[in-house]
């Protein structure tokens, strides 16, 4: 019963449109974590350590994120490759007037990010790129050392291609995020044409938000508006 739900064009559509606003809630919060870079390394890794402090949360937290990304993704393109089986021969013309940019890279930048992902992961959390920043220590006070995850930022995006990378990454999810939020509600029936406009440049406002946010943190290390400690 519960596999024949799940074949259902509907509840795949469900299951993108709620993974997909998890994901939303994440970039918001993570943002938020990000920008203590600019407050200093003492709120920075006192904040990393904190949420090392709560381990079992944090990792019911990642462990959410990545089932969501992962049913994302497979039913992203489960159901492109039905809408194509629908339609084999495709239209005589195609009719880009009625679509945005941002909603016909979707699959290309949903995979795209999905690749940087793991890149970001295997950086940042794993330390396995640019082991000797991951390394790094800060004297916390009132708790002593702890992983430096002030320095280990600064450094990594003072590297232009790692900051380059970065930057093109947050440009795909920006663009992404334009077309999947307005989608995200359609599918969830947060739809009619009072709010159809409001949703639209809600969407964009966000997407620029987080772009600039995130986009600032490389931009300022490679113009040494941040320094690492030593």
């Amino acid at each position: 019963m519960a596999t024949s739900i799940l074949r259902t064009t509907v509840m795949q559509k469900a299951i993108v449109a709620v993974t997909g606003l998890v994901m939303v809630l994440f970039l918001i919060g993570h943002l938020s974590g990000n920008l203590l870079v600019y407050a200093g390394p003492e709120a920075i890794n006192a904040y990393a350590a904190g949420l090392r402090d709560v381990a079992a949360l944090l990792w019911t937290a990642r462990i959410i994120l990545l089932v969501s990304l992962i049913l994302h993704v497979y039913y992203t393109i489960r159901l492109r490759r039905l809408s194509q089986e629908a339609r084999p021969f495709g239209y005589q013309q195609q009719r880009w007037e009625a679509s945005t940019f941002a909603g016909r890279t979707m699959l290309l930048s949903g995979l795209l990010i999905f690749s940087y992902v793991a890149f970001h992961l295997a950086h940042f959390t794993w330390g396995k790129i640019y082991p000797q920043y991951y390394a790094a220590t800060y004297f916390l006070d009132g708790r002593g050392p702890v992983h430096d995850v002030y320095s280990m930022v600064v450094r990594s995006f003072q590297v232009w291609w790692i900051a380059l990378l970065y930057i093109v990454a947050v440009t795909f999810v920006a663009l992404h995020l334009v077309h999947a939020t307005q989608s995200a509600l359609q599918t969830l029936g947060i739809y009619h044409r009072r709010y159809t406009e409001p949703i639209r440049k809600a969407s964009i406002v966000l997407a620029v938000l987080l772009w600039i946010g995130y986009v600032s943190i490389p931009v300022a290390a490679m113009a040494h508006l941040l320094e690492p400690l030593s």
